[in-house]
């Protein structure tokens, strides 16, 4: 075998000397021969020129952070300082190839445009990538926020397979994402109002989660300052910390940004409670203001301004703004006047917005799909699909009461224990959580919650035991099936032969055993007789 190997490698080196072979060989042993030829020169001469210098370089996996993900298709960044050592030469190599080819057929637009990307190397890389098949395979799912390694990279087309999937810091069902430091779950005071039962299960599917979280209340100009000062205090009795904002004011977004420097944090919570109009304000709240006041100015020139249902914009709110680097914003049919400000606001990477429904107040899917975005402070941002009532599948009477900071604290306070280990903290006798420690409504919603969770586990568990009494066969003609009855597991299975054989020697036994026994009583029974005549 080692004279097999020797031979093959003389013949694919060709001409190299005998001694310098097995360099060549060793320089390349950590990575596998690249399938096309002109990848194995290149290889080739990589590894010439490792032995030449003396150092001998291990490629390691290019790793970057899902961004985006829809449908099939994923888009994933990749830092400049991650692009080293060979991947640089490699996309170096790609891009000049490009160069070379688009500068022989005489296109100069190709040329500046890849001269741009040999320049801008230490910049950040936008790749589409699809997922090895492998992956869907063992259903190892990507998500937002993961890291992944790259593999047969296109440097020119920016496109990538995605090979695997580095370990998760943390993950989130609803909504789907990972490696996430902290959460802002985002409710609206009203438009639409907030609901004690809608956001009772949204902090109770977040507490689950065991990532941080910080419960954010918009739109707080709607209320009276006695109706937001009613809730905050409310919340308080629930255990919670409940941060005042006003996306339409400012009010509260400069103290909320400062708590997201340098961290991946995502926004969750229902539709039409302002996430998106959040996240444009952390990131262009200036350019959205600009934009604002030229509204303002041309509304009150012109003529139709007095007309009956329109009012001038005082809010960023009160744009509707069409994302995805466009630049529309508008308001109702009036869209902006002022150029700079159309060009500006183009330039951006703005998230949809649009108002509550005016027939049923409430939100309005806007954000179809999870996306990671940048901050200038540092850090990502991530912006999430609305959604009415968290799932709770998965969670069980015991991890239930946990998730509600009335139980969770009065435990942890009190220095006496339940009388019952399987106490669920509902009518027991001797339980530590006192009726003092619930509010009327939030108890009720526990109760709710605990018989929803209970009924859940009574279906999985009827699901495991059920099993189905009919089974579908093929039949005879084009796409033709039939019914059958489905037999019991493990009954009417065919018997090996050697069980068989072992089975029928065992019953030859028990007969003989039994007819040698039945002789003995005859002739036991012949004997008594004879004794009886004499």
């Amino acid at each position: 075998m080692k004279m097999l190997r020797a031979l093959s490698a003389r013949a694919s080196f060709g001409t190299l000397p005998r001694a310098f072979v097995p360099s060549i060989e060793s320089a390349g042993a950590s990575t596998p021969r690249p399938r096309s030829g002109r990848a194995y020169v290149r290889a080739r001469a990589d590894a010439e020129r490792s032995v030449e210098t003396g150092e001998v370089e291990t490629t390691a996996a290019l790793v970057g952070t899902v961004v985006t993900a829809q449908a099939n298709f994923l888009r994933v960044v990749v830092n400049g300082d991650a692009v080293i050592g060979a991947h640089a030469r490699e996309r170096r190599r790609q891009v000049e190839d490009a160069k070379s080819r688009a500068s022989e057929a005489g296109a100069s637009s190709d040329v500046e445009r890849l001269d741009a990307m040999l320049a801008r190397e230490d910049r950040k890389t936008e790749l589409l990538c699809v997922a090895r098949a492998l992956l869907k395979k063992i259903k190892k799912r990507v998500l937002v926020g993961d890291e992944v390694e790259l593999s047969g990279i296109d440097w020119v087309e920016n496109r990538a397979v995605i090979d695997d999937v580095v370990g998760r810091r943390s993950e989130l069902v609803e909504p789907p994402i990972a490696n996430v430091d902290q959460a802002l779950l985002v409710f609206s005071l009203e438009q639409p109002p907030l609901e004690a039962k809608q956001l009772t299960r949204f902090l109770v599917s977040m507490e689950a989660t065991k990532v941080p979280f910080t419960l954010v209340l918009n739109k707080c100009e709607l209320l009276s300052d006695e109706e937001v000062a009613d809730w905050r205090a409310r919340l308080e009795g629930w255990g919670y910390d409940a941060k005042i904002v006003s996306v339409a004011t400012g009010r509260g977004v400069d103290e909320l940004e400062e708590a997201l420097r340098g961290k991946t944090t995502v926004l969750a919570g229902p539709s039409g409670v302002g996430k998106s109009s959040l996240i444009n304000r952390f990131r262009y709240g200036s350019a959205l203001a600009g934009a604002l006041e030229s509204v303002e100015s041309s509304t009150s020139t012109s003529e139709g301004s007095d007309s009956e249902g329109e009012e001038a914009a005082r809010y960023i709110t009160d744009l509707d703004i069409e994302g995805g680097g466009g630049g529309g914003v508008k308001r109702g049919s009036r869209s902006i006047e002022d150029e700079k400000w159309r060009v500006d606001l183009a330039s951006l990477d703005l998230q949809s917005v649009k108002g509550v429904g005016s027939r049923s107040g409430r939100g309005r899917h806007t954000t179809r799909h999870v996306s990671l975005l940048t901050l200038d402070i540092g850090g990502f941002l991530a912006d999430t699909p609305g959604f009415g009532y968290p799932s709770l599948e998965g969670f069980d009477t015991e991890k239930l009461a946990m998730c509600f900071p009335e139980i969770r604290n009065a435990i942890e306070n009190s220095d006496a224990r339940c009388q019952f280990a399987d106490c669920t903290h509902r009518h027991e006798p001797g339980c530590a959580v006192a009726d003092e420690c619930w509010e009327e409504q939030r108890y009720d919603l526990y109760y709710e919650l605990f018989e929803e969770v209970k009924q859940i586990a009574e279906n999985e568990r009827q699901a495991y035991f059920r099993e189905s009494r009919v089974k579908t066969k093929s039949a005879t003609g084009k796409d033709a099936t039939r019914i059958e009855a489905k037999l019991e597991t493990k009954s009417h299975r065919r018997v090996s032969r050697r069980r068989a054989r072992m089975e029928t020697a065992d019953l030859r036994k028990a007969v003989a055993h039994d007819a040698d026994r039945e002789d003995d009583r005859e002739d036991d029974f012949d004997n008594v007789e004879d004794d009886e005549r004499v």
